[in-house]
């Protein structure tokens, strides 16, 4: 299931599904954050392993430039997924506020609208209860020259 589609089956309450939506891209932030700590604790302790793995293996000690090279060009392409990562993120978090705060407006705006249909409707109701009166009134005040 996409994050981005909406479907009403799934969701009953839009405003629901907007804040479970932030509530989870905020772990999702969390998590792509305690995870590039983790790359960069293990790109620090990387350096240094390489270079006590230098005397053990010929190939390395022979071309530790290259080495060094290519892991310094790992670990700057893990960084750059990392900070893609990181900007997708946000962009979500961004998106799912926004979405959460129209959805918020809409209810808003709706239970206005439900408030001002029931005031209408009661002062309907009182107008046709005062119309009634007043009807039964003129009526009680006929001649009743022909009541038997």
């Amino acid at each position: 299931m996409s994050t981005d589609s909406f479907d009403p089956a799934l969701h009953a309450d839009p405003l629901q599904f907007w804040e479970q939506r932030v509530k989870a891209t905020r772990w999702m932030i969390t998590k792509t954050v305690l995870l590039g700590v983790f790359a960069g604790v293990l790109g620090i302790l990387g350096q240094g392993w390489l270079e006590r793995a230098a005397p053990l293996f010929p190939i390395i000690s022979q071309n530790y430039g290259v080495w060094q090279l290519c892991y310094l060009l790992a670990l700057i392409l893990i960084f750059m997924i990392w900070a893609l990562a990181m900007r997708q993120k946000m962009a979500l978090l961004e998106n799912s506020k926004r979405g959460m705060h129209t959805q918020q407006r809409i209810a808003q705006h709706n239970a206005r609208r439900q408030q001002a249909a029931a005031e209408a409707r009661q002062r309907r109701a009182e107008q046709e209860k005062a119309r009634a009166l007043e009807l039964a009134a003129k009526r009680g005040a006929k001649s009743k020259k022909f009541d038997y």
